[in-house]
């Protein structure tokens, strides 16, 4: 990842142009005395010690006391991890506060697309109706003793046909084994918060706390939730894999994903199986909806513009395909079946 992206990336969770220019010069050479700073940063000395002063009070920079003094991050694996999770939540409650002071017409709105709950039973609730409810693909990001406090609301998972990944931020042996039945499950070594998403329509966000009553917060607002979402995907790009059954003992499967929807096409594909897909989603010219029947030809991933496309054949044409909020191709996929087009190639999973 080069210079430009990480910063555009580090502007995405609330840093000033600047303070992405110190944070990068930071992590790439390490500690630094203003003086190197300057050169290295490119930006304007005036402007250096209020920089380095808003990143030491966000915790992720800190200052020597040698003459001349020294600047460094703080380990950014915990420091930078939970800037960005106090920065979710934070827009979070942002969110709920303008939900619920807009007027409209002289009158509160009363629909709300961001709720917050409280208490163990009460998030315990929110859980399993959104795995019972889920249709499509249900993610998860979360520690392993929470995990297995929701492993009673997940049994109805093994009986359906949606796609599945966990993302465990801790490793226990025994709690691998009891999530055998999940299509993947992956590893992540960091401090983040818990995440749940329901077919990328809905999701519920545990911040990491030291209450005594957890708080959590339900998303339905696409807008909010679509950071959330990108936060899942990296880290599910940065973990590494503990169990994958997509494409292996599982060949049939719905995704609201595109990104997720590709990666089983393409184990199927090198496994030898002759793939069939249905997309069911809109044609983005004209906005009606639509429906494609046919064999994945190519998928296309260009991680600098985060597009990922798919080429369907349909009919004798062919067909580019994009996920949700597609601007370049010629279907926008809302829901996407994979599955084999050689029947005996169907087993149960």
């Amino acid at each position: 990842m080069d210079e430009e992206e990480v910063i555009l990336k580090l502007l995405m969770f609330g840093f000033t142009k600047y303070e992405a220019k110190v944070y990068y010069a930071l992590l790439k050479h390490g500690s630094l005395t203003s003086t190197e700073l300057l050169k290295i940063a490119r930006i304007p000395q005036a402007r250096l010690y209020d920089v380095i002063e808003r990143l030491v009070s966000k915790g992720l920079v800190k200052v020597s006391r040698s003459r001349p003094a020294k600047y460094s991050i703080i380990n950014p694996e915990l420091a930078l991890k939970s800037y960005i999770e106090q920065e979710m939540v934070a827009k979070a409650k942002i969110a709920e506060d303008i939900v619920r002071s807009v007027e409209r017409s002289g009158e509160v709105v009363e629909d709300s697309y961001i709720w917050t709950v409280s208490g163990v039973h009460s998030i315990t609730v929110v859980i399993r109706d959104l795995v019972e409810s889920a249709e499509d693909e249900l993610l998860i990001a979360t520690y392993t003793h929470l995990m297995e406090k929701m492993m009673k609301s997940l049994e109805g998972v093994k009986d359906k046909e949606i796609s599945t990944c966990v993302i465990l931020y801790d490793k226990d042996g025994k709690i691998a084994e009891n999530l055998a039945f999940f299509d993947e499950v992956r590893f992540k070594p960091t401090l983040g918060p818990t995440i749940i998403l329901k077919d990328l329509l809905k999701g519920l966000l545990i911040p990491r706390s030291y209450r005594q009553r957890p708080v959590a917060y339900i998303i339905e607002d696409l807008e909010i939730l679509s950071p959330i979402i990108n936060y899942f995907f990296y880290l599910k790009e940065t973990s590494s894999p503990i169990i994958y059954r997509l494409g292996e003992d599982v060949r049939r499967r719905r995704f609201r994903s595109l990104i997720r929807a590709i990666e089983m096409i393409q184990r199927m594909q090198e496994n030898g199986i002759e793939v069939g897909v249905e997309i069911e989603g809109r044609w983005r010219t004209s906005g009606e909806p639509g429906k494609i029947v046919g064999k994945p030809i190519n998928a296309i991933r260009d991680k600098y513009r985060e597009i990922t496309s798919l080429i369907v054949e349909q009919n004798g044409s062919r067909i580019l395909v994009g996920g949700r909020g597609a601007t370049y191709e010629d279907f926008e996929a809302l829901r996407i079946t994979v599955y084999p087009l050689n029947p005996t190639a169907d087993q149960p999973g």
